[in-house]
């Protein structure tokens, strides 16, 4: 468990106010450059969910979006707080198993943001943790299913995004050529080197070149381009976050 727990502030009216993610464990650099929330919650009473139709692996998240408007929101992170789970003195335990992804649930109200790291969570391996340990663990998971029922029965429409992460993780053992064209703009205009996590560079983009370049990687599984004639791993992340981003 690694918890972390920010001062308060203003919430805008598009502010992200709950959020259910698993990341990490083991798996290849440009799996781990696309990791994004599962579940997210706005502010403004949009409720974003991973879709249910079938996709290729290696390629970033489709997104179903709903409107579930803002008093079930502001009603769902009410009760969320006062329950207390989502706190930085929470025991979660963490189950002795290798190379299991780390599941983050955060919750943003008018008293701050609160946020819990849950490494495996995941019945079968919690049968040596102490019971209190294991019943926050099922509260936890109870909870991530209520928030995902929030949108049950509404209609719900694709998602674009209006800003992506794009990501050039360390080369790995993948050495087939791309096929696939870049799509976006000049890498160059918008790349930077970086040594966070796995990555050797990163950037991002905005508007019609985030509606373009989205689209094209959701048809491109593994993530290879072809830029200027040469193979590029270019992984698109749809919903970049500033606190787990890879």
């Amino acid at each position: 468990m690694s918890p972390r727990q920010r001062p308060a502030g203003a919430l805008g009216s598009d502010q992200m106010v709950f959020m259910v993610m698993t990341s990490g464990g083991r798996i290849p650099s440009v799996v781990s450059a696309m990791q994004s929330p599962s579940l997210v919650v706005y502010s403004d009473g949009r409720i974003l969910t991973v879709a249910k139709t079938p996709a290729p692996h290696f390629v970033p998240a489709r997104y179903d979006v709903a409107e579930i408007g803002t008093e079930l929101v502001r009603n769902f992170v009410s009760t969320v707080r006062s329950e207390g789970l989502v706190r930085a003195c929470t025991d979660f335990g963490r189950p002795r198993i290798a190379d299991a992804g780390t599941t983050t649930v955060m919750v943003r109200g008018d008293g701050g943001t609160d946020e819990v790291q849950v490494y495996a969570l995941d019945e079968t391996s919690e049968q040596r943790l102490s019971p209190p340990q294991r019943e926050a663990r099922a509260r936890l998971r109870m909870l991530i299913a209520r928030a995902h029922a929030l949108a049950a029965g509404t209609p719900h429409t694709s998602y674009v995004p209006d800003r992506v992460l794009v990501a050039e993780p360390i080369p790995g053992r993948n050495q087939q050529p791309a096929t696939a064209l870049w799509p976006g703009p000049e890498l160059s205009t918008f790349l930077e080197p970086t040594k966070t996590g796995r990555m050797i560079a990163r950037g991002e983009l905005n508007g019609i070149d985030a509606h373009t370049v989205y689209r094209a990687a959701l048809d491109n599984p593994g993530a290879r381009w072809l830029v200027d004639g040469a193979t590029r791993e270019l992984a698109v992340n749809p919903l970049p976050l500033p606190v787990i981003c890879p």
